[in-house]
This record gives C-alpha cells, sequence and structure tokens, in this order.
C-alpha cells in the first residue's frame, strides 16, 4: 500500500469555490489510437499476460524520493529540503534496467519559460541547455552520466534558471544506491554508487512489461440512461446531485452495447470525484477493474473504483485518473486503463507521496498494450 499525503485526504472536504478544473494530465506518449487498424502483413499481437498489478513502493532517501517499476525503470526525483517545501525547478534522475540502461536527467522549471539552464556542482557549471517550449531540458549519453556521477559526489548544487536556485544533494547517494541494488547493479562497473570490478553482462536484463490486450473501440454514439436509473445509481454509491462540484454522467461508447457512464461524485478544490460505471440494456452498474482505485489506493478486489479529475480518451482508448497531493500537482497518484472488452486494465501507474515540490511522479507500474 501507498501512504497517501495528508494534503490528499484533506481535499475530499474543501469546496469548490467556483474553481476552475485543475490541469490536463500529461498526455501519453505510449498510446496508440484505439481504432487504428492492423495491416494485414503485420505478425499477430502479442497474448495478454493476465497479470494483475503489483504498483512499486517509493522510498524516500532525505531530499530524493525514487521508484523502480516493474519493467526496472528506477526514477528519483528532487525534493525541497524540509517539510511541505516547493521547488519552482527540479530534477528526475532516471536510469533504466539491463546491462546498458541509459541514465538521463529531465529539468524542469514549473513557471515560465527560459532560454538556458545549467546545473552547477561545487560552483562548477557540469551541464546546460536550451530548454524545449515547455521549459524542460532533458540530458543523455555521457552529459547526464557525467552530471549524476558530479551530483553523487558534490556537496552543493544549484539550478540556474535566470536566479539560481538550490538544489539538495542530501540523499541522492543513497538513492542512487538502492537503484543500484534494485537493478542487480550492485558490485559491477555499471553501478552509479555500488561499484565494483564484475562486468556489465552479470546485470541481469530488464523485466519485459506485462502486456494488455485492448479492444478496438465502437464509433457509434454513446447510449444515454435514464433519469431513474441515474437517480437509484447516485443513491446506491451515495453521489448525491447537490453534493460540491459540478453535476454530470458524462457517456461514451466502447462497444456495440456498452457505453463507460462517468457519473460526478462530489468534489474538494482541486478534486473532482467520479464513478466510472457501465450501461448494458439500459441498466447501470459500477465498471470493473482490474485494480480497483481509490484515491490513488489500491482497494480489495469488487470494490466501486472512485476516479479523480477523469478524462476518457476516444483517440487512444484511455481512462484517466489524476488525484492531486495539493493544487501545485507537485504530489498525488495517475492511472491510465484500457478497456479490453471486459473490464479497465491499468496500463500505467505514477505516484509521487512527498507534498515536497517535486516536478514530476514518478513510474510504479506500466504495461504494453496492443490490439
Amino acid at each position: 500500500m501507498h501512504p497517501v499525503p495528508p494534503a490528499l485526504a484533506f481535499a475530499l472536504v474543501l469546496a469548490a469555490c467556483n474553481q476552475a478544473p485543475p490541469a490536463e494530465p500529461s498526455p501519453d506518449p505510449t498510446a496508440t489510437p484505439a481504432t487504428a487498424p492492423t495491416p494485414a502483413a503485420a505478425t499477430a499481437p502479442a497474448a495478454d499476460s493476465g497479470v494483475t498489478p503489483k504498483l512499486a513502493d517509493i522510498r524516500v532517501f532525505r531530499d530524493w524520493a525514487i521508484a523502480c517499476d516493474n519493467g526496472g525503470l528506477c526514477e528519483a526525483a528532487s525534493l525541497a529540503a524540509g517539510k511541505n517545501g516547493v521547488l519552482g525547478t527540479g530534477l528526475i534522475v532516471r536510469r533504466e534496467g539491463g546491462p546498458d540502461g541509459a541514465v538521463t536527467v529531465l529539468l524542469r522549471k514549473a513557471d515560465g519559460q527560459v532560454d538556458t539552464a545549467a546545473v552547477q556542482v561545487d560552483g562548477k557549471v557540469v551541464a546546460q541547455g536550451r530548454p524545449d517550449g515547455k521549459a524542460r531540458l532533458l540530458l543523455t549519453g555521457d552529459t547526464a552520466r557525467r552530471l549524476v556521477d558530479a551530483m553523487i559526489a558534490g556537496r552543493v548544487a544549484s539550478i540556474r534558471v535566470g536566479e539560481p536556485v538550490a538544489l539538495s544533494l542530501s540523499g541522492l547517494s543513497a538513492a542512487m544506491r538502492y537503484a543500484d541494488d534494485r537493478q542487480g547493479r550492485v558490485g559491477t562497473v555499471t553501478a552509479l554508487v555500488a561499484k565494483g570490478d564484475r562486468s556489465a553482462d552479470t546485470v541481469p536484463a530488464a523485466p519485459a512489461p506485462p502486456v494488455v490486450r485492448a479492444a478496438n473501440l465502437a464509433g457509434a454514439p454513446a447510449e444515454t440512461p435514464t433519469a431513474a436509473a441515474i437517480a437509484n445509481t447516485r443513491r446506491q454509491l451515495e453521489c448525491p446531485a447537490d453534493d460540491f462540484g459540478p453535476v454530470s454522467q458524462d457517456g461514451y461508447r466502447l462497444d456495440a452495447r456498452t457505453t463507460l457512464v462517468l457519473l460526478s461524485c462530489g468534489s474538494g478544490a482541486y478534486n473532482f470525484m467520479t464513478k466510472p460505471l457501465l450501461l448494458r440494456d439500459g441498466k447501470l452498474a459500477p465498471a470493473p477493474f482490474d485494480i480497483a482505485m481509490d484515491f490513488g489506493e489500491p482497494k480489495p478486489a469488487g470494490t466501486p473504483a472512485t476516479l479523480v479529475n477523469a478524462d476518457w480518451s476516444a483517440d487512444t482508448g484511455r481512462l484517466t485518473s489524476w488525484a492531486k497531493g495539493r493544487g501545485l500537482g507537485d504530489c498525488g497518484s495517475l492511472q491510465r486503463f484500457a478497456w479490453d472488452g471486459t473490464r479497465f486494465r491499468l496500463v500505467e501507474a505514477k505516484s509521487m507521496t512527498e507534498c515536497r515540490g517535486a516536478i514530476d511522479l514518478v513510474s510504479i507500474w506500466r504495461a504494453d498494450v496492443t490490439r
């Protein structure tokens, strides 16, 4: 289980106060169109793995939080020193699994655009570059490895995007040692901290993510539930129409006889709750999931799921839930699900349990999607 930050728990009782809905979650770069045709010469799609998701833990080492997901990817996020701190700029250090696992560093400024960015360690500029249009700078190859090595060995660091922003290195070495251990690098020449003489070929291959076979979606208009069915479901699920936030029951066609209905179920200042339902033959029932979630917490099988700031994309066939730990969006949990014709399957999960200025969530589960 993953502890929910106090701010996340209190979000349920914060009034909406006419605030605008939160920003959309980041797009899913791995998603393929839900109705994409399969070329005639293509090989048969991979078999569904049928795996029940098991979410990775997030470990906190002083001012760094790290998770290593089921595909061997380890991501460490810089945090502000001290409780409930805010960082306008920070880093994510990523290390892929396997003998040749690449090291990359993502630098991002939360607000505003800058022409150049640089990271300074112990008074020396170690890496610099020009951010993209979203104020992000991705460092790869030797540049990224050189920066991570310098930060592990360094005492003080700062990120310069205009005015310098202090970057705490406290806990980074421990976080990278944790990654070395989880990826089987301890005692090898590939390790970042726990280095040794053993060759790279002794490092195990990164585990392959499981495969989820998603269904092709129907293009027909969504079926509309009756007012009586909506009223009865609201009573059963305790989602009164006079609760905080917008009142809605948005419908999206999944297949010839199934419509997804996202039923509003209360809100806070920056979190809007939704109960996902299936409408078949005029009857509404809670949508089944391979792992039921409630504010980022896994629940017992069969528990009706609660989505937060839900979004459905017919283009990619993804149902997204993005629960903010606080309005800044520097903590919380995100899940993306694909419809397999019977239930919704978790294909991506990210989280950040520390509300201390992380620039992004870290990966705790992922699957490859095929049709």
